[in-house]
Formats: C-alpha cells, sequence, structure tokens
C-alpha cells in the first residue's frame, strides 16, 4: 500500500490540521484503492498551502506546460494566441472561486502528481474542522490521483491541455469523465467510512458570506447540476458493466465520452461499454 507523506507548508497554525489529515488519509487510501479498483502513486503527497503560493504554482506550472506543448506541437499563431487566452482565462477564475476549492489534485512538476489543501478556503467554506468533509475531500481528490497513475498521466494531461484541436481531441468531454468518476468514488468511500455519502449541495451554516455569494452564482449552480449528471451516469455505467469494464476507459482514449453525449445523449456513451468485454 502507498504511503501518506502530508506537508503542512500554510504555516503553524495548521500544523494540527495537517496531523489530522494524516490520520484521515491513512484510513481514506486503501478505500479509495478498494473502491476504484485503480492503483494511488506512492507517496500521496498531501500539502497544505497558502492560497498565495498555490496560485503562484499554478502560473509556473500553466507557463511551462504552454511552453512545451507549444514547442511540441509547433502551433500556429492563431492557436498560440488563443492558448494564451485560455491560461488568463484559468487565472482568473482561480482568482474569483478560489474560496470554493478547498481540496485539488495538481501536477506542479512534472510527473509528481500531488493533492492539495487551502486551509483558508476550507475556513471560508465552513469545513476546516469538518471531518466529514476532509473525508470526502480526500477520497474525491486522491480518486484523481488514481486516474493519473492508471493511466501514466495521460488523461490528466488530455484534460488539460491547451491544444486540444491540435491533439484531436477537441469533441472529448475530460471533465465529465473525470468528475463523474470522483464524485461517484468519494460517494462510495465515505459511505464506507461515515455510513452514508456526504453531500455538499448546501453551503455549511458556518461558511462566509463570500463563499455563499461564489456557490450561489450561475456558474457554481451549472458546475453542480453538470457533476451531478455526470456522477449519476458513472454510476449508472459501472452498475451495468461493472468495474473491470469501466476501468478500461483510462487507457482507451476512445471511450472517453465526446461532448455531445454529455450535452444530450449520455445514453450513447454508456452504451459504447456493452460491447466491451472484461481484461
Amino acid at each position: 500500500m502507498p504511503s501518506v507523506d502530508v506537508r503542512n507548508e500554510a504555516g503553524p497554525r495548521f500544523d494540527p490540521l495537517a496531523a489530522r489529515l494524516d490520520a484521515l488519509a491513512v484510513e481514506t487510501l486503501p478505500l479509495v484503492e478498494a473502491v476504484t479498483g485503480l492503483p494511488l502513486p506512492d507517496p500521496v503527497v498531501i500539502r497544505t498551502m497558502t492560497v498565495r503560493d498555490w496560485k503562484r504554482e499554478h502560473r509556473r506550472s500553466a507557463k511551462r506546460q504552454l511552453h512545451s506543448e507549444t514547442v511540441e506541437l509547433d502551433v500556429p499563431l492563431k492557436a498560440l494566441r488563443q492558448a494564451g487566452i485560455q491560461s488568463a482565462g484559468r487565472q482568473r477564475f482561480r482568482k474569483r472561486f478560489w474560496p470554493t476549492i478547498g481540496g485539488q489534485a495538481v501536477l506542479f512538476e512534472p510527473g509528481r502528481p500531488e493533492l492539495v489543501l487551502l486551509p483558508k478556503a476550507l475556513r471560508h467554506g465552513g469545513r476546516l474542522d469538518d471531518t466529514a468533509f476532509l473525508y470526502k475531500a480526500l477520497g474525491h481528490e486522491m480518486t484523481h490521483l488514481a486516474q493519473y497513475a492508471a493511466s501514466d498521466g495521460a488523461i490528466w494531461a488530455a484534460q488539460d491541455t491547451f491544444y486540444p484541436a491540435q491533439r484531436g481531441i477537441a469533441d472529448r468531454d475530460y471533465g465529465f469523465l473525470l468528475e463523474g468518476h470522483a464524485y461517484w468514488a468519494d460517494q462510495q468511500i465515505t459511505t464506507k467510512i461515515l455510513g452514508a455519502p456526504v453531500s455538499t449541495d448546501e453551503a455549511s451554516p458556518h461558511s462566509s458570506r463570500r463563499y455563499r455569494k461564489l456557490a450561489a452564482s450561475p456558474h457554481r449552480h451549472a458546475a453542480v447540476e453538470q457533476f451531478r449528471r455526470a456522477c449519476d451516469t458513472v454510476s449508472q455505467i459501472i452498475n451495468s458493466h461493472g468495474l473491470d469494464v469501466f476501468n478500461q476507459v483510462w487507457h482507451r482514449p476512445d471511450l472517453v465520452p465526446t461532448q455531445k453525449e454529455t450535452s444530450d445523449d449520455v445514453a450513447a456513451w454508456q452504451a459504447r461499454f456493452s460491447a466491451l468485454k472484461t481484461q
């Protein structure tokens, strides 16, 4: 079983949180592997970070990725400009919505996936001392790490690319797959630990006004609804065809849903698993 490496980089006042995360992660980790049927990277690195450092690391890694992909693909100027706009948009999103991002699976360094938690965001969300939520966050984000490991990083690279058209995957909806699977998994994991799935549909009564305003935004509502549909769809595929059949998606790019399917024809995506045999 992989080891857990918790690193508190958010300051001494969050040492108790780091100690709690270490204990919860040791309990959650084997359930992630058992529920998903996927291996986790070893070690599983969990970092608590300040918002400033988290933003800086994202800017640095995005700059490196943009340069690397641009050189690799020899993209035309128009595509380069579009990629720059996309990168700036991601940065604006993080600047605005960081209070709603308590935890996140990231790849700040090539080949080193890790889980980051933002104590300041957890405080805004009223979740800093919410053990049930921390179980959910760990289960959810560790599932993303398992997705990375199962695909040797390819699934994250496809989701995060600045050049989907040049890579021939512009019609694919990786977010629907990855988030649907992670939400399905965290429901199974928290049920095993706590007896019932942990829901975050309603804001915590301890959340800040800023958090509640962001959580009530149309963008947030649309994302929550999409994630709910994704979770339900993944659950139906696994229930109908089995986990081993579903897990072929991590090394079969042709099984990733298309945007048309996730918009108005999820049954077509589900049907593509019917012809598969367990490997």
